[in-house]
Order: structure tokens, then C-alpha cells, then sequence
């Protein structure tokens, strides 16, 4: 019998939204448009059907004490939504443009790593080096006549790392293992997110963009935007005179408070996707 769990009328959710907007690597589009992941050791695959969101090779069990957290589906995304539109247009058309999106609860370990490689990198080159480092060290999954890995955890990532063709990288991977596996970071969770910020910033390769994308995706902090040069050319661009006396993460603590994290990926998915070009402006002035 198949294991599946099925969803109707789940509102603000679509696949494709979820996993394209730059918040996880480990992800395949199948030919049927669904999406097969790699999280909590474990593989699922994720479509919409008519209406319906079909999780499967989950059981009942599994989707409700691991999947309902990773996906974040007891947040209220409509009010969320609701609530950043009536901001300015410009969020209102983000909102609509990046309707199915949910920030996922992921790994916080994972997330470190992930986003060490992200920087200055594209997303292809990005899964494949992930996809390197979870073959050679991870543990073996099987679906739908495929092999996947797991994430392997800090103590697994030894040797020479040059297989990975990650460059400069390696050595902030490695900086990254030693960090976790000397240092208590057990207690990162229960920091306030200054001081987690700081605790953060002390591994190599974590800069504050870094830094703050681990907040957002791996501690659960929506108050935070992440911020890279291209998304401050296109915060300029939109709200360039809000933005003369405020740096971007300033400007966006005090427009969006505690719904920060949640702009930033409306904001970033319509700017990548719909509404901007490489030099930040728009695409239709």
C-alpha cells in the first residue's frame, strides 16, 4: 500500500513557490511537476492535484510529528499575506505573484553548511556540491526506484574535501565541523536573536547574509531579512527614499517587524521572478 497523506484546501501552498524561492537546495523537480525532497533523513515528494497537496511516502504518523512542522502548515499565511499587502503595492503584488509560498523549518546544522556554499554561488553548482557531500558521507535512501542521502552531521565530514569542487569553500565546511564539534551550540536556540547572530558570525564562511538566512531558515527567526547586494539594489529601487538615512536590514526591522522574514521572501521570489532585472531596476517602469 502506498503511503501518502492527502490535503485538501490547504490554502497558500504551492510546490513550486516553496522550493524555488532560494530557501532549500536539496530538492528535484520530477517530469510529472511534482518535487522530491531531502529532509530530516528522510524523502518525500510533494505535488498539487486538482486542488489537492499530496505528500508522499509519508505515513499519517510521520506527516504530523515531522512534515507538518518542516512545511509550517499551522501558520496562518493569510493573514500573513493579508497583512503585508495592505503595506504598499509592492508588497501586495509580491504576495499575490509568491501566494503558495511557506518559509520551511529546517535543519539548523544543515542550514549552516547549505548556506556557507550558497554564497556567491548559483543554485545548480549550490545542489551539486551538496549532492558531492551527501554521497560521499550521508547514509542511503531509497524512492521511487532512486537513491538519495542524507545530510551528514559535522562528525562525518572528515578528509580531504577537494572532491566536492567547492573551492575556497572546503575550508569554511571544515572551519564549520571543528565549530560544532568543539563549541556548545546546543543552547543557540534559546538565544536572543542578537546574540545568536553573533554566535553565528564566529564560524568561517558566515557573514551577515549567511547569518541571517541561518536565522530565518534554521532558528525560526521571521523577524529577519536577509540581505545581499542584489536585494539592496532592489530595495532602492523600491523604496529609495525610505531607505537615504537606514541600512536595508534597518529599513526592513522597522517596515515590516516581526513579519520581516516573511517580506524578505515575497519580496525576493517577485524581484528574482516577475518584477526585476540583474541591475535591481524594473523590469516594466
Amino acid at each position: 500500500m502506498k503511503k501518502q497523506v492527502v490535503l485538501k484546501n490547504l490554502c497558500s501552498f504551492e510546490p513550486q513557490h516553496i522550493f524555488e524561492c532560494g530557501q532549500c537546495f536539496r530538492w528535484e523537480r520530477e517530469e510529472d511537476g511534482s518535487y522530491t525532497v531531502v529532509a530530516r533523513n528522510r524523502v518525500i515528494n510533494v505535488c498539487k492535484e486538482k486542488g489537492f497537496i499530496v505528500f508522499r511516502n509519508v505515513t499519517e504518523e510521520e506527516f504530523h510529528d515531522i512534515w507538518r512542522g518542516y512545511f509550517d502548515l499551522d501558520t496562518d499565511y493569510g493573514q500573513i499575506k493579508k497583512t503585508l499587502s495592505e503595506h504598499d503595492r509592492f508588497l501586495k503584488d509580491a504576495t499575490e505573484y509568491g501566494s503558495g509560498i511557506r518559509i520551511l523549518n529546517q535543519d539548523l546544522w544543515e542550514c549552516v553548511v547549505s548556506f556557507i556554499i550558497s554564497a556567491n554561488n548559483n543554485i545548480p553548482r549550490i545542489q551539486g556540491i551538496i549532492q558531492r557531500l551527501c554521497q560521499q558521507f550521508g547514509d542511503r535512501l531509497s524512492y521511487g526506484g532512486k537513491t538519495y542521502f542524507t545530510f551528514p552531521g559535522p562528525e562525518r565530514i572528515v578528509g580531504d574535501l577537494s572532491f566536492l569542487r567547492a573551492g575556497y569553500r572546503e575550508h569554511y565546511i571544515k572551519n564549520a565541523c571543528e565549530t560544532f564539534l568543539s563549541s556548545n551550540f546546543s543552547d543557540i536556540a534559546a538565544l536572543d536573536t542578537d546574540s545568536a547572530r553573533k554566535k553565528l558570525l564566529t564560524i568561517s564562511g558566515v557573514g551577515p547574509k549567511v547569518a541571517d538566512c541561518i536565522l530565518l531558515f534554521g532558528l525560526e527567526r521571521r523577524e529577519v531579512f536577509p540581505v545581499d547586494v542584489w536585494v539592496k539594489r532592489c530595495l532602492n529601487s523600491l523604496y529609495g527614499e525610505a531607505m537615504k538615512t537606514k541600512t536595508p536590514r534597518e529599513f526592513a526591522v522597522e517596515a515590516f517587524g516581526p513579519l520581516a522574514g516573511f517580506a524578505q521572501q515575497y519580496l525576493f521570489y517577485y524581484m528574482r521572478n516577475a518584477g526585476f532585472d540583474k541591475t535591481g531596476g524594473m523590469k516594466h517602469a
